[in-house]
């Protein structure tokens, strides 16, 4: 049994309160994700404010943000691009790989290229898939648009809107082109975009569906995945907005698909990386059905201050959330700690190549099982240094 000797306490950081709403454009800050990956162990860490604004970039002072279950997966260290042996990912360009969490926001403008449609103060809603935990953030103008001053929805339950919105158009009228009569399944409906955790879902569908459906939409993955292609109607389409079976590369026999389906993977990041506007033009379609009255608020909209972010993570990684999970930024007048800016204070997700995580490795015991071998012995060695 291998065991550190040198406990330590948990590093404690010279910190700084702060009111959010106050001192946004002093005060820089960002979430920092641990190396434990606990989400207990989240914090607030002070950061430069970028200056550097490039051709087609407006900058945004972020008011309120969406919690989507992918920034929940990054916050932990499971989302592809965050674990650290995650498969295939070092074959993807570094600038490209989605690891910040955040991408729903509502926020007003505080600088914009002269090339863009956009101006100091406007009121604005988008996505970025750079991260939008911060108080101001850079962002693609074909990423956001205004809001029209008589919407009817609060930034709060508005900021939560973008992704679901958005991939549920482009996946239902963009790529299939849904019609009148036509049946769709979405699982897990209770979070914003869609209600099955177990296989008992397939033998109900088949009772009242026997020819199957037409549109599955499925974030579910393994067995489940696999049972609800098998609920494909003739010429049916299958959406997987999971990334779980993608990244782990696993396996789909094609037989499945033979009564000629179609099988789609929707990326909201990559459409936002090389469809920008189309991610424009269907913000302006949702806008405008919210104005008409055709589209409202997910309810209930539960709303955290930036103080309560762990809180609120943990609520979504519950599995039992209903409605939309939303916290404030610079909008929150409540105060706020974060820890100063120092050097090798926490690492950063990207750099993390470690085999065990900070809490193991500084304050775990490791048990090895054997290992009397040359390997066994040679591997603890390693260990312990």
């Amino acid at each position: 049994m291998l065991q550190n000797n040198n406990e330590q306490e948990k590093s404690k950081y010279e910190q700084i309160s702060i009111i959010p709403k106050r001192d946004v454009d002093d005060k820089a800050f960002r979430i920092c994700v641990p190396q434990s990956r606990f989400l207990s162990e989240l914090t607030w860490i002070e950061k430069d404010r970028e200056k550097e604004l490039l051709l087609g970039m407006v900058e945004a002072r972020v008011h309120c943000v969406g919690i989507n279950f992918r920034d929940v997966l990054k916050s932990r260290g499971l989302y592809p691009y965050t674990r650290t042996f995650a498969q295939s990912d070092e074959n993807q360009p570094r600038v490209n790989q989605d690891i910040e969490p955040g991408s729903d926001f509502v926020g007003t403008i505080v600088r914009a290229c002269p090339t863009t449609n956009f101006q100091f103060g406007d009121h604005v809603v988008g996505a970025s898939g750079l991260g939008t935990y911060h108080p101001h953030i850079m962002i693609n103008s074909q990423l956001i648009i205004c809001i029209p001053s008589d919407f009817p929805l609060t930034d709060e339950q508005l900021c939560g809107m973008p992704t679901p919105l958005l991939t549920v158009r482009d996946s239902l009228k963009y790529c299939v082109h849904l019609q009148p009569n036509q049946t769709v399944l979405i699982h897990t409906t209770i979070g914003a975009a869609g209600q099955c955790r177990d296989a008992s879902f397939v033998n109900q569908i088949r009772q009242i569906l026997p020819q199957g459906v037409d549109v599955i939409v499925n974030s579910l993955s393994g067995n489940l995945l696999k049972e609800s292609i098998n609920l494909l109607a003739y010429h049916g389409h299958f959406f997987e907005w999971g990334k779980r079976d993608i990244y782990h590369d696993n396996n789909l026999s094609m037989f499945q698909l033979r009564s000629d389906c179609s099988f789609h993977v929707i990326d909201f990041i990559s459409l936002a990386d090389h469809v920008s506007p189309l991610m424009r033009l269907m913000l302006e379609e949702a806008i405008d059905l919210f104005i008409q009255r055709k589209l409202r608020a997910v309810e209930p909209t539960v709303t955290y201050e930036p103080s309560q972010v762990i809180e609120a993570l943990l609520r979504c990684n519950s599995g039992q959330v209903m409605g939309k999970t939303v916290f404030r930024i610079t909008s929150s007048d409540q105060p706020l700690n974060i820890d100063k800016k120092q050097s090798n204070s926490l690492l950063e997700v990207v750099s993390d190549n470690t085999m065990f995580s900070s809490e193991v490795c500084n304050q775990g015991t490791i048990l090895i099982s054997g290992g009397f071998g040359g390997l066994g012995l040679t591997m603890s060695r390693w260990m312990i240094e």
